[in-house]
């Protein structure tokens, strides 16, 4: 016989399969990665990566319900109810059996592995419905371009109506894909121009974060952007898909939907 617990919580799993329990006992909680300056109420560690932000989302008891609001992270926050994943934009309610997901880790092969926070409030809350995931089908360009999967991080690109996965990224390629890609939904689904600095702390952290005798600057970043180049790219000596703006930084041709 299953016990249900009496008591609002998550039930953690980490990317390695780690399963835990954290209790809901206060009104608010925020969700990351512990840094120097401190840690929020729950901690998903290990970030191999840096792929969780330092208050990736926060949860909130409000008006009796219980909800998730992602706090301009990153790498985006999603919601699976049922058989469904939504990305969570603004505030979402949450539902008994609803599981809040926070990209943890990548895999050499570039398949993302996921911390899950399953919402467990079976006294208080309606069940999440089972929904059949819904298909969706991706349009067609004119001119090359790429096109990114939030729910399962993939990249294609897409060239005379044939779409094309991306493979073989490594943890950082893709950290810098999905970066430069939220920026351009963020911006109505046009490219943004990422200065050097700016995309340096994205990936690495800033400088009071490196370890001791460690540095990084814009030589790192090139090796970076060479390695995406040489994935995404026709020819990576000519970039298309992710070119340079000089004196600036770099800037990425891909489509996204605007929110």
């Amino acid at each position: 016989m299953t016990v249900k617990s009496r008591v609002t919580c998550f039930r953690v799993t980490s990317p390695d399969g780690y399963r835990s329990t954290y209790e809901l006992g206060a009104d608010r909680t925020r969700i990351g990665r512990a840094t120097l300056g401190g840690a929020p109420e729950l901690v998903l560690d290990p970030d191999p990566h840096r792929l969780v932000s330092r208050v990736h989302c926060i949860v909130e008891h409000i008006d009796g319900a219980w909800t998730v609001t992602d706090n301009g992270s990153d790498n985006g926050t999603i919601l699976r109810r049922g058989g469904e994943l939504t990305r969570v934009l603004g505030t979402t309610e949450l539902r008994h059996g609803d599981a809040i997901l926070v990209i943890g880790d990548i895999t050499p092969t570039g398949e993302p592995r996921y911390w899950k926070l399953t919402f467990d409030d079976p006294f208080r809350t309606e069940a999440a419905p089972v929904v059949a995931p819904v298909a969706v089908t991706p349009g067609t360009g004119e001119t090359p371009h790429l096109t990114y999967d939030w729910l399962q991080m993939k990249v294609y690109r897409v060239e005379g109506g044939v779409k094309q996965e991306i493979t073989g990224l490594s943890p950082l390629s893709h950290r810098l894909i999905r970066y430069l890609a939220e920026l351009s939904r963020i911006n109505n689904g046009s490219p943004v121009a990422c200065t050097h600095t700016e995309l340096i702390h994205m990936l690495w952290g800033r400088p009071e974060e490196w370890p001791p005798s460690r540095s990084y600057d814009e030589t790192n970043l090139r090796n970076i952007v060479t390695a995406v180049r040489k994935r995404i790219e026709r020819d990576p000596a000519n970039p298309l898909l992710l070119q340079t703006e000089r004196n600036i930084g770099y800037r990425l041709l891909i489509k996204v939907a605007a929110t």
